[in-house]
């Protein structure tokens, strides 16, 4: 598992006060383009000539399932969560509350998904290592590591859609920019509430999406914090389908 420092500055880019040299700017554009590859914005919906355009308004729920890791690899981790979503033409209002996750430390949340192809959370099976772009200096080719690192498990979950940023913007590029997303508490609990306006392939295809949370602390990690490894940082840790409810 990489843990060098280097990767350690880049996460630690606006969760730190006071961090504003040019170095760490320069450090942080190197980061974004790292993670383009997986974090790009879906392409927009193609609509036939004439084709109406229905958005899902209404409820939809969501539950937080573990990501499916070995739990000798991710320490026991066991993060389980609810969100109750409410569209309203293009917005959307979000609570979530979820439990599990590493104390004291920003966890990225997004909406996730291909609006023009299936998703689904993954399975152990994603868990191909092969290589990822997230972190190359973490694998050994051919060997599964018993984790689902970002790279395995967007083949499944898909691109990020939208960001759930505490304020400020919520595309995909606000994706790692960890000083806005909610820190959990001392018992490694965030309940989040926020209204945003989502782009219309979303609204459209709301029920055919899913909500991941990001972030672990593994074992063997001496400064016991999982903002020192980009790996750790982005790894999904909880991941649930957004259904069309019946409140």
């Amino acid at each position: 598992m990489q843990s060098a420092a280097g990767v350690g500055d880049e996460l630690l880019i606006g969760c730190v006060q006071g961090s504003t040299t040019s170095t760490h700017n320069a450090k942080e554009r190197s980061m974004k383009k790292r993670l383009a590859v997986l974090i790009a914005v879906p392409a927009t919906l193609a609509l036939s000539a004439g084709a109406a355009f229905a958005v899902s308004a209404g409820n939809f729920d969501a539950t937080l399932h573990p990501v499916p890791h070995n739990h000798v690899a991710d320490g026991g981790s066991d993060v389980n969560g609810h969100a109750s979503l409410r569209l309203t033409g293009r917005t959307l209002d979000i609570n979530l509350s979820a439990t599990g996750l590493t104390p004291g430390e920003p966890h990225a949340m997004h909406i996730h998904g291909d609006t023009q192809a299936a998703n689904e959370c993954p399975g152990i099976d994603a868990d191909s290592n092969t290589g990822d772009a997230i972190d190359p200096g973490s694998f050994i080719p051919g060997t599964r590591d018993g984790l689902i690192s970002l790279g395995e498990g967007l083949p499944d979950y898909g691109p990020i859609d939208v960001s759930l940023t505490v304020t400020g913007d919520t595309s995909a590029a606000s994706g790692l920019s960890l000083e806005r997303f909610l820190t959990a508490d001392g018992n490694g609990r965030i309940d989040y509430h926020r209204s945003v306006v989502v782009p219309k392939d979303v609204a459209k295809n709301l029920g055919n999406l899913h909500i991941v949370i990001h972030g672990a602390d593994l074992p063997g990690d001496t400064d016991a914090s999982s903002l020192s490894s980009l790996f750790e940082a982005t790894l999904p840790v909880a991941c649930g389908d957004i259904d069309k409810s019946t409140r």
